[in-house]
């Protein structure tokens, strides 16, 4: 047994369950491969001084082994956990497992196309919280902007990092904007954020996920 397996859920919304989820919390800091990026995680916290919240690396996941890295917007409302000053009902960590739909999707999503959680890491172009106890917010083009250098900051610190998923607009104009101060050498694949809303709105939007899903996988196992 490798030192996560004992983290991995075998259905989507496992962080639901209260012991599931105090184990991966005491993981975040012992998990030797996700234990560099939340280390960076707490020192960001320290940076920014201003109540942002920045939620943990999820130590199910590949961390600084990923090969692939999976980009959303911000993170949601149930990543927030009890030391965030906005919200106290959500894990405190980026998680495919956390208890809300768009992760649900995701996990289900990553399973039909064939693609191990310990392969890749999901993260934000943007890394902290934008909103209000009540109501999550989109970032604009200031924030997006302000972020890129932590991106690039965590993108060093994934020497194996081979695809590059970005999951809606905002994240792929987060990348956009990095992109304008670095030159990463990776396959990058964009495709729709993973919400509920979307795949109301766009019946099509599912499909061409997992398509999206399935050419990443393609790609790791050929490399």
């Amino acid at each position: 047994m490798t030192s996560r397996d004992h983290l991995r859920s075998t259905a989507p919304r496992a962080l639901r369950d209260p012991e599931a989820l105090q184990a991966r919390l005491e993981a975040v800091r012992t998990v030797p491969a996700v234990r560099p990026l939340n280390d960076w995680v707490e020192n960001l916290r320290e940076r920014l001084g201003d109540g942002e919240s920045v939620p943990w690396f999820d130590p199910a996941s590949g961390g600084v082994e990923a090969r692939s890295l999976f980009l959303l917007e911000a993170p949601g409302q149930k990543s927030m956990g009890a030391e965030a000053a906005l919200r106290r009902t959500g894990s405190g960590i980026i998680s495919i497992d956390d208890d809300d739909p768009t992760a649900q999707n995701c996990w289900t999503l990553r399973d039909e196309a064939g693609l191990p959680y310990e392969l890749s890491v999901h993260w934000n172009v943007v890394p902290w919280y934008l909103g209000t106890a009540d109501r999550i917010a989109a970032p604009g083009r200031t924030e997006i902007q302000r972020a890129a250098p932590f991106l690039h900051e965590v993108i060093s610190m994934l020497p194996a990092l081979e695809v590059v998923v970005l999951m809606g607009r905002k994240a792929q104009a987060g990348w956009a904007a990095y992109q304008e101060q670095y030159a990463p050498k990776v396959h990058t694949l964009a495709t729709w954020h993973p919400s509920p809303r979307v795949f109301a709105s766009r019946p099509a939007a599912r499909q061409e996920i997992l398509n999206t899903l399935r050419q990443a996988a393609d790609l790791l196992r050929s490399a």
